[in-house]
């Protein structure tokens, strides 16, 4: 199986891009979309839609505000 690579779109520093798998005909197969993190490159996801990606990074990104505002609150109580 052989499979392509195309930068779609970011979203907050996160890459996603759409792969399209070939099989060993040469026929596409279905296409997916993955998100890459920022700063290591790293697949954190892979979904079916590209719209579940965006969301994914979003959620993400907000997730990780959230923690470095708790964290960031627990050290101003504890100071």
């Amino acid at each position: 199986m052989r499979c392509k690579r195309y930068p779609e779109t970011r979203v907050f520093g996160y890459l996603i891009e759409r792969l399209e798998e070939y099989d060993d005909t040469g026929l596409p197969c279905a296409s997916r979309f993955e998100v890459l993190c920022p700063k290591t490159g790293t697949v954190l996801g892979a979904f079916d839609e590209a719209q579940a990606a965006k969301r994914f990074a979003i959620v993400y990104e907000l997730r990780a505000i959230r923690e470095g505002t708790q964290r960031l609150n627990k050290d101003i109580r504890a100071a």
